[in-house]
């Protein structure tokens, strides 16, 4: 419950416009209602457009948000809007291998080279665009659609550092099998890697901002291990309702945060939940609303939501938003706005 000893920080997922004056001005506007934003970036906007992301960043900071970088889909390890990995795209040989043998595009978390891209990605990152903290959202072994798909019944991974690992662990050869010794595998390999890239923020930052957010559908002992790992500061959880769920959205959120909330309260950290605001349902602009004023009820620490206006350029060009963006963003700016009064009462 939001009071005057415990308030809530309020943040959103900003795509930042390549033009620094429209930047400007939408950062202005997102510093009405927020503390501070949530940066994706993906390599290659570092490659390509890396500008924008320092002009970002520099007038978030001239308007004091905290900015925190979404390394966006790196090694194709993350969440990400469609936009392939680099790193992966040009070390093929660092891919992970299915159980059916075949490579797929997704750079292995357990090999030494993966976890040397990454701290490397994070301290260039650090000296150049000075960010407050990093985000890794959704971590996870699953194959995003738009790399393709996983043949029937294959699952990853099975690459040479893998099956090394794991007869380490386990003291017998990987099988080819899901098993349970190989699901305790890859949630202790994902974990890993999740501890040692918050290890090394810290060891570069001790004062960097280390934030991730696992998924509803992730298992019970992912989320748990999740909120006992060091250096991390800030779990997350994105109970993203849909209209045709079975359950409510009120039940479907008090479910989920309220889980995140018990595992982090256990563990000393801080909690985050993530407002679904981006391709809402048509006639469900107000979902947004919604969702944050039962989120804010529910003893978090921060309130985030992806993303502002949204994800208005991420939409094809054949095809509008189902929702109308403007109304999403103006009725999630007034929950932020009465959350921020105390009042957690529903009025849409």
């Amino acid at each position: 419950m939001i009071d005057d000893e415990h308030p809530i920080e309020f943040n959103i997922a900003y795509h930042p416009s390549p033009y620094p004056h429209g930047m400007r001005e939408d950062l202005k506007e997102i510093g009405e209602v927020c503390d501070g934003i949530y940066l994706p970036v993906a390599e290659s906007d570092l490659a390509y457009a890396s500008n924008k992301i320092k002009y970002c960043i520099d007038i978030a900071h001239e308007l004091n948000l905290v900015v925190i970088a979404d390394f966006w889909g790196y090694g194709n390890l993350f969440a990400c809007g469609a936009i392939p990995s680099l790193f992966t795209l040009q070390h093929p040989e660092h891919n992970c291998i299915d159980s059916h043998g075949k490579a797929v595009p997704k750079s292995c978390p357990n090999n030494p080279a993966v976890r040397a891209f990454l701290k490397d990605a994070i301290e260039e990152f650090i000296v150049k665009y000075a960010p407050d903290g990093f985000f890794w959202d959704e971590p996870q072994w699953g194959l995003s659609g738009y790399l393709g798909a996983l043949e029937p019944g294959a699952w990853i991974c099975r690459c040479p550092c893998c099956i090394e690992g794991f007869k380490a662990r386990f003291g017998h050869d990987m099988p080819a099998t899901l098993t349970a010794d190989v699901e305790t595998f890859r949630t202790e390999s994902m974990l890993s890697f999740l501890s040692e890239l918050c290890n090394y923020v810290k060891a570069v930052d001790e004062n960097l901002i280390t934030s991730t957010c696992v998924m509803p559908g992730d298992s019970l002992a992912f989320k748990e291990a999740a909120g006992k790992t060091e250096n991390l500061d800030i779990l997350g959880i994105d109970p993203y309702w849909r209209p045709d769920d079975p359950l409510s959205q009120k039940a479907y959120i008090e479910l989920h945060t309220g889980e995140a909330v018990r595992i982090v309260r256990e563990n000393g950290k801080l909690v985050e939940s993530w407002v679904c605001a981006w391709h809402l349902t048509a006639g469900h602009e107000a979902d947004a609303y919604r969702a944050a004023k039962r989120m804010a009820a529910l003893d978090i620490d921060y309130l985030s939501a992806w993303s502002y206006r949204d994800y208005l350029s991420w939409t094809p060009c054949d095809m509008r938003n189902a929702a109308d963006p403007e109304r999403v963003w103006k009725l999630l700016r007034r929950a932020y706005h009465e959350i921020r009064a105390g009042d957690l009462d529903i009025h849409v």
